[in-house]
């Protein structure tokens, strides 16, 4: 009768574990499903579990991780940011709206913005193009190659006149005249096809292409545009070349001898942007220090002065005059950049 009765206790103890685990996997399986949800209502294809902006972002190569990316615009004068934009995005889809606040900051459009591949995108050129600004992205190796390389899709020769190509062969590939559109990723591009039936009895075709149909182009209508930067890029290779040495500097010393590598206030994009923030403004004041004549700096220092006889002053522990001091003091030192940017540090190139 005892073993039997601790039969049963380890019987019940054995459910009673196994009803457990069934109900925490069914709290995990409607946890997930309310995500499934989630990302169905509002169209995106992640879920950030330990910060609702942050994303899974590729860093370099094919390794990713969990993070926020940080766009700037750099005065290629004095290496100083004078802008800068905390994204969960890839840089794919940043240049545009980069472009338009640089244009918004200088107050003109006759500046150039230098580029590495990752922003090679062909609706971001047409907004550089819109906006009147010139910019150099440079241009990402070839995808894939034909079995020749020599009937590489670059070696293929576009008549804008005719809308026709001309290919190594001698032949013409035309189209239709139809756009057609083609998804990659978020981003959706039409673009038309160009073909001839002379393929099939060219000499070439095993050379040209594995495709049994023939080879096909595919031209997108930001094609002039692509190749504009490409000639661009071939006519301003010494230009193109301080990218590096512009852009790369603030971020060498903020992340190398600073140590800034990871955003400091967890939780949503507006604090790390206030992270962000904090470490560019300075950033560019010890730049100003450095790059600024000892007399001058002064001079402008007295600007900064009124504001610190005020907290002497004035300051009580409330948390109210707090702000009220915190945000005068906001003002006052935007209007002390401000002047800076007027008097001394008007950009010539923007990276």
């Amino acid at each position: 009768a005892v073993l039997a009765q601790q039969d049963g206790d380890t019987i019940a103890a054995q459910k009673q574990e196994i009803v457990e685990k069934i109900n925490k996997h069914k709290k995990q399986k409607n946890k997930y499903l309310e995500f499934k949800k989630r990302l169905e209502d509002t169209g995106e294809v992640q879920i950030s579990t330990s910060d609702p902006d942050s994303r899974q972002l590729i860093t370099r190569n094919n390794i990713t991780e969990v993070a926020y990316n940080i766009q700037a615009t750099v005065d290629a004068r004095h290496n100083i940011p004078i802008d800068f934009k905390v994204t969960n995005q890839n840089d794919s889809k940043a240049m545009g709206n980069m472009v338009r606040r640089a244009k918004t900051i200088i107050g003109k459009s006759d500046f150039t913005l230098l580029y590495d591949k990752g922003y090679h995108t062909g609706t971001e050129f047409d907004y550089a193009h819109k906006q009147g600004v010139e910019v150099m992205v440079a241009v990402p190796e070839v995808a894939s190659h034909a079995p020749d390389m020599a009937f590489d899709v670059a070696n293929f020769v576009h008549d804008k006149k005719l809308d026709v190509y001309l290919c190594p062969a001698g032949q013409q590939l035309q189209t239709n005249g139809s756009w057609y559109f083609k998804k990659h990723g978020k981003t959706t591009n039409r673009m038309k096809h160009y073909k001839t039936p002379a393929c099939k009895s060219c000499s070439f075709f095993e050379r040209c292409t594995k495709n049994k149909a023939g080879r096909l182009i595919e031209r997108t209508e930001h094609a002039e545009l692509i190749e504009a930067n490409r000639q661009r890029i071939e006519l301003k290779k010494e230009l193109y070349r301080k990218r590096q040495a512009i852009v790369e500097h603030p971020f060498g010393i903020i992340k190398r001898q600073w140590d800034f590598y990871y955003i400091m206030t967890k939780k949503t994009i507006k604090h790390a942007s206030a992270d962000v923030g904090l470490i560019f403004t300075a950033f560019n004041l010890r730049r100003i220090f450095n790059l600024m004549d000892q007399n001058i700096l002064k001079k402008y220092l007295k600007v900064l002065a009124p504001i610190f006889v005020f907290v002497r002053t004035h300051f009580k522990p409330m948390p109210a005059f707090v702000f009220q001091t915190i945000t005068y003091l906001k003002l006052q030192l935007h209007y002390f950049l401000m002047r800076l940017n007027q008097l001394y540090l008007t950009p010539i190139n923007t990276v």
